[in-house]
């Protein structure tokens, strides 16, 4: 009988405990859908990636419709994009962006992020951007290991009205 009360109890507060992993921030998705055809979209978002300096795409893959009244779809997956290097500003610089991850006295090294971009046309004239984004950093000192942790979204934000901003330039540009 006492062993029966004990297992009850500890069920009990097993299942009062909340979770833990709530805590977490969730990865910001933002969407816009932009008056342009597929292409201009297309070339908005690999002009955006040029000119914040993200190397060559880890993936870049335009998916052509099966039929001819399809729609066509396109996936872009930047390399790492280099935000903050040197052990003197790369926490500083980086919390401006997200919560970094606790490493108890940890030096970080270097900040960057990674871009995942699907472009979806959906009629004529009529596309759809969606945009993820997720934040890494090397620190040195104590674990010597690379750590991800989601980003705040003010970096996927920026992004994004760049990305908008560059569609309508190029709208603008052909009329």
């Amino acid at each position: 009988m006492k062993l029966v009360s004990i297992m009850i109890c500890f069920l009990a507060i097993t299942f009062a405990i909340p979770a833990q992993a709530g805590d977490e921030p969730e990865q910001l998705v933002l969407q816009e859908t932009v008056q342009a055809s597929f292409g201009k979209a297309w070339d908005a978002v690999k002009q955006c990636m040029t000119n914040f300096g993200c190397p060559k795409p880890q993936t870049e893959k335009i998916i052509e419709p099966d039929d001819p009244t399809g729609f066509y779809r396109g996936i872009y997956v930047s390399d790492f994009c280099m935000i903050v290097l040197g052990e003197d500003s790369t926490r500083d610089k980086m919390e401006e962006y997200g919560e970094l991850p606790r490493v108890r006295g940890g030096i970080w090294i270097s900040g960057r992020i990674q871009y995942k971009i699907n472009v979806k046309e959906e009629g004529i004239r009529n596309t759809k951007i969606t945009l993820k984004a997720e934040l890494s950093g090397f620190e040195e000192f104590i674990t010597n290991q690379i750590y991800f942790w989601a980003s705040n979204g003010k970096l996927e934000k920026e992004m994004m009205a760049k990305i908008v901003a560059t569609v309508q330039q190029l709208n603008t540009s052909e009329d």
